[in-house]
């Protein structure tokens, strides 16, 4: 890790900085699930099964983003404690993730026109990439194939490019039980040895809080929701690039690139095939990565699995030292590997019987009165 944990005051020691943030986004985080139901109907945010893209057995709180918010409030409160003061950076990325939270739950309700999705999008990213210079990609550093890039007054564009193709990528993977959550975490373990001592702290009680909400979200107890794919992605890919920018130079484009290579390819190639359908770019479907892989392996739970690790492919970078252009390599072969298997086929969209013949069955907020769900919204 490269934490300076020497920067931490009022007697706070490294120990008890995670201890406490862990802590607090794991109690925040089962708070939400084990309420998850009563919580949801409260505020409207239950996502009921259509048979066609919407294949679970029972209308299912949209509240992950709640536990995820909190977690988030917790890590500035932290933050605030363990250094004596927020930086900007860190004000800026919580801000920013805060008002995408609130997109993502009006779009849980309401469902906004993407178009001005897009345009809240271009606005918040942009206006915090030309406040703090931290959050801001100015140059693209690329050891690997020897040479760098000065963006100049393409560096805000390009910052505000990147951050939304996460958030789009990320939110059209957000479609089998496990699978979203699961590449928060596999983001924060690849950024993690890069993080300044401010982030790490932020980060510390939104990590307990994936921990727990993924197993409520696997066990089909709640799904994350608009709400937390869209602040996620901006929280994360914010963090991602005040780390870049803080090592300067010490921290390869081509890692960042490794690191979301796979939603964001996955999102291009989907958008590219129905803008040439003429069905347009937004366009809900089922022809994404991890519908192809549920097909392949017969299984949520393999396609979940193999999706993540083609995610994880970069650690052999971070944390074995492969070369970059060959991380990014197997990731680019496997993704081909999995759409020339599928080659011809369209995932199948008809809800299996054995869903179809269960009963829904409702109740509090606890686990026990939930039935499973087959799989996420798509």
């Amino acid at each position: 890790m490269l934490w300076n944990w020497a920067e931490l005051q009022g007697g706070f020691g490294a120990v008890d900085v995670t201890t406490l943030g862990m802590a607090a986004g794991c109690g925040l985080a089962l708070a939400t699930a084990i309420w998850a139901r009563p919580l949801g109907a409260a505020l409207g945010v239950m996502d009921k099964p259509d048979g066609t893209r919407k294949l679970h057995a029972a209308p299912t709180p949209l509240v992950g983003g709640i536990g995820l918010f909190l977690a988030l409030a917790a890590g500035m409160v932290l933050q605030a404690a363990a250094f004596g003061r927020v930086s900007p950076a860190v004000t800026a990325i919580a801000l920013v993730s805060g008002v995408f939270f609130l997109l993502g739950f009006i779009d849980d309700r309401k469902h906004i026109n993407p178009w001005l999705r897009l345009a809240a999008g271009i606005l918040g990213v942009g206006a915090a990439a030309i406040a703090v210079p931290e959050l801001r990609v100015a140059a693209l550093w690329l050891p690997d194939l020897g040479f760098t890039i000065i963006l100049g007054l393409a560096a805000v564009p390009f910052t505000v490019f990147c951050v939304l193709c996460l958030k789009h990528g990320s939110n059209l993977a957000d479609g089998l039980n496990g699978l979203f959550l699961g590449m928060c975490i596999i983001w924060l373990v690849l950024l993690a040895p890069w993080m300044t001592p401010q982030t790490s702290v932020l980060m510390i009680p939104t990590a307990g809080a994936l921990a727990v909400l993924l197993l409520a979200n696997m066990k089909g107890r709640l799904f994350t929701g608009d709400s937390g794919a869209y602040m996620m992605s901006s929280l994360i890919g914010f963090a991602a690039i005040e780390a870049y920018t803080s090592h300067r130079g010490g921290m390869p484009a081509l890692y960042l690139g490794a690191c979301f290579l796979i939603p964001v390819l996955d999102m291009g190639r989907v958008m590219a095939v129905r803008i040439r359908r003429g069905t347009g770019a937004f366009t809900p479907g089922r022809d994404h990565l991890h519908h192809y892989l549920k097909d392949w392996t017969g299984s949520s739970n393999r396609a979940v699995a193999v999706y993540l690790l083609l995610c994880a492919i970069p650690a052999l970078h971070a944390y074995l030292g492969a070369p970059l252009l060959l991380v990014m390599g197997l990731q680019m072969l496997a993704y081909g590997a999995v759409l020339t298997a599928n080659r011809g086929q369209v995932p199948a969209t008809k809800l299996p019987a054995r869903v179809e013949q269960q009963q829904p069955v409702y109740g509090g907020g606890g686990f026990k009165h939930s039935p499973k769900p087959y799989q996420n919204r798509e």
